[in-house]
Formats: C-alpha cells, structure tokens, sequence
C-alpha cells in the first residue's frame, strides 16, 4: 500500500499519518472532477467537499465531517 500521493491543492506530496486515511471521493488528490463526459478538451477540477482539499480524513473527521476553513 502506498502512503504517498501527490495532493495537487496544496502542490505538494503527502504522507499518511497514524488513523489517516486517504479521501475516498478524491483519493487523496485534493480535487475531483467537475464533469465526467468523455472526449472533453480539458477537465475543470473542483475542490474535494469531503477533505475540503487536504486529500487526508481521520475517523473523526469520518464521522462528524471537516472542520471549515
């Protein structure tokens, strides 16, 4: 299992730390998909409204939801 990906809102890699786990929604990338239509130009991206963009959930956070920024 890798504990690394790359988290394109805050551009950089990120590790797991203990009772994390990657977004489920965004798998850890921060931002998901707008639109799924096939044969698009380009993808507009969205921030993640389950990680708020971290890419990273504990089981707290699981359970009662994201803390706003």
């Amino acid at each position: 299992m890798i504990n690394k990906r790359y988290n394109i809102t805050k551009r950089q890699f990120i590790d797991l730390q203990e009772g994390e786990r990657f977004c489920p929604k965004c798998d850890g990338k921060g931002r998901v998909p707008r639109d799924k239509k096939k044969g698009l130009r380009f993808t507009v991206l969205l921030q993640c409204d389950k990680c708020l963009g971290d890419g990273t959930i504990d089981w707290i956070e699981e359970a009662i939801g994201k803390k706003q920024r």
